[in-house]
């Protein structure tokens, strides 16, 4: 399966229509992901709902529900690769959650780690069973643990039933990474899901299903040049003439690739 992350109402509607079996909700990707608004995540459910609807008419409703893509929702309050938070932050988080529950989703996607840069097991309990039915994947948090075994084993008692992970480097497709994936989904790949991210591509996407992943995960971008405003000011941490934004074409050929 692929899982396409998105932080745009354009990106989702490409995502979905290249194919997606899994929409990855959240705003900032250019921060890593954050917390999406709950009007994006309801647009967002409204546009898949059209479109299942539309591509009904020749599926029985078993059939339909199978290719309608799930909903994921990124529950993350801050930018920062500290992934600790503060009581007031978590309080937020778990507000956002509540929210979400409320609208609709079918998985949410959190990370916590403690100061010594392991599981922080406290605040994930928490989460995991304010989620709960909804399941929740642990995101690349994962990837900044010290011990990524000990992370795993923590996780699994915890209860989440997927991990995002690059493997603990910059790119998933890295020699280096791809060694650690394969050992991750060799020892732990029975009890929980591991889904590579960051620098997964059409060209790549089947080595880690080879590896035996079940899904992948993906932004599938292109870049959109924004129109060009001359002034002296900075409106954000960076002030950039263009935005990513997934590109249907590229969602297609990504998962043509993990399906061969």
């Amino acid at each position: 399966m692929l899982e396409v992350c998105i932080d745009s109402l354009e990106s989702a509607v490409n995502a979905v229509y290249g194919g997606a079996n899994e929409i990855e909700i959240c705003s900032s990707l250019a921060e890593g992901g954050l917390t999406p608004s709950a009007g994006l995540v309801k647009t967002i459910k409204k546009a898949i709902n059209d479109y299942a609807l539309t591509n009904s008419a020749h599926l029985d409703s078993a059939e339909s529900c199978a290719k309608k893509p799930k909903v994921n929702v990124m529950i993350r309050c801050r930018t920062g690769s500290d992934f600790n938070y503060t009581e007031q932050e978590m309080e937020t988080m778990m507000a956002d959650i509540y929210t979400f529950k409320e609208i609709g989703v079918d998985r949410f996607v959190f990370g916590s780690l403690t100061v010594g840069q392991e599981i922080d097991e406290e605040n994930c309990l928490r989460v995991v069973e304010a989620a709960s039915p909804v399941p929740v994947t642990f995101h690349r948090a994962f990837d900044v643990c010290k011990e990524p075994n000990k992370a795993m084993e923590k996780l699994i008692e915890i209860k989440f039933d997927r991990v995002l992970t690059s493997g603990q480097r910059t790119s998933a497709s890295d020699d280096k990474a791809i060694e650690l994936i394969k050992s991750l989904v060799k020892s732990y790949g029975d009890k929980i899901d591991v889904m590579p991210g960051a620098g997964v591509n059409e060209l790549n996407a089947r080595i880690f299903v080879k590896l035996g992943c079940k899904i992948v995960h993906s932004s599938c971008k292109k870049v959109k040049h924004l129109p060009r405003v001359n002034h002296h000011l900075s409106m954000g941490t960076s002030d950039s003439e263009f935005i990513y934004v997934t590109d249907e074409s590229i969602v297609r050929r990504t998962k043509e690739a993990i399906v061969l």
